[in-house]
């Protein structure tokens, strides 16, 4: 601290940690895909999975600091839209509501004084405080999640994270009375290349990973989503449906013949009860035999006696008919 015509310069000299401990970041989960949510807040779907970045702390001679020793409550990493080949930022779009409408008259004539706005491109929160989690191999690190991150555009895509320890942050007050902070980012790296996706051409959401399960367990706020309850691939067990469906052929008989005779099963089972067995040989009683081949004779040639007698009669007139019965 200086004293100079009552001017006073406050001066915060770096924390111990900023020169003795190196710090690096590695993406532990890397984003796949993401519906575009355009420029309405109402539809907005997060980037699938959710990135997660950890942060790897050694000292200057390279030897790993473990994650107990370290203080890591004002730790922040900052998540940025890039292009795809990481060399241009897109954090930032124009809002298209904003542009101003050609009009039919003269342009030399007719001007507009409203200039295009630009609005945020990747929504969500941007800022991720750490975490001392276990990963889904019980290996414990410092991450930073990202479960909240949207883009508004369609196309393909980078995110650049930025480490920053506030501890670090230097502080400085001018003559004038103002306080500024000063901060080197001591730490990036850049995520896999990921594809947004218009709302017709999105093909969903992925699986809930093993790293987004185990920080769910442990209290983080990651949207999980359940297993498919059934498998898509018949050759792979690992979405088999949880009941088994009953058989529907009968164990007495070939598909073969099930498929010829359909009323096999359904007589074959119906037997077992009495009662269907008596409706049955009821029914079979009522019915009259059409094959005659079991027949008597003489029971033939009464039968047709008769039914000749019917028809004779049947042609008489009915004086006739009265004196015969008589």
């Amino acid at each position: 601290m200086t004293v100079s015509d009552r001017r006073i310069h406050f001066v915060m000299e770096p924390h111990p940690e900023q020169i003795t401990y190196r710090y690096r970041l590695e993406v532990s989960q890397e984003p796949v895909r993401a519906r575009m949510c355009g420029f309405g807040d109402k539809d907005r779907r997060p980037i699938d999975p959710p990135p997660v970045v950890r942060l790897i702390v050694t000292s200057t001679d390279g030897t790993p600091v473990s994650e107990s020793s370290i203080d890591h409550s004002m730790m922040i990493v900052h998540a940025g839209l890039w292009s795809e080949d990481c060399a241009e930022e897109r954090s930032l779009v124009i809002n298209p509501s904003t542009i101003p409408t050609q009009s039919a008259g003269p342009s030399s004539t007719v001007m507009s004084l409203n200039t295009p706005s630009s609005t945020r491109n990747l929504m969500g929160h941007c800022t991720s405080s750490a975490y001392v989690l276990n990963n889904h191999s019980g290996q414990q690190g410092i991450y930073f999640i990202f479960q909240d991150l949207s883009v508004r555009t369609e196309g393909t895509f980078t995110l650049k994270f930025s480490f920053c320890n506030v501890k670090e942050l230097m502080v400085h007050r001018s003559p004038n009375g103002f306080t500024s902070t000063r901060g080197n980012v001591a730490a990036e790296v850049y995520s896999a290349p990921f594809k947004v996706y218009s709302a017709k051409k999105f093909p969903g959401m992925t699986e809930s990973t093993a790293l987004s399960k185990a920080f769910a367990k442990q209290g983080i706020k990651i949207p999980i989503r359940k297993e498919t309850r059934y498998r898509k691939n018949p050759n792979d067990d690992s979405h088999q449906p949880s009941e088994e469906v009953p058989e529907t052929t009968s164990s007495l008989e070939t598909p073969e013949t099930a498929s010829n005779n359909p009323k096999t099963i359904e007589s074959s089972n119906d037997n077992n009860d009495p009662k269907t067995a008596e409706s049955s040989n009821d029914n079979n009683d009522n019915e009259e035999p059409h094959d005659r081949s079991d027949l008597s004779d003489d029971v033939i040639d009464a039968f047709s006696s008769t039914s000749s007698q019917e028809e004779e009669n049947e042609d008489m007139p009915a004086s006739k008919r009265l004196r015969k019965t008589e």
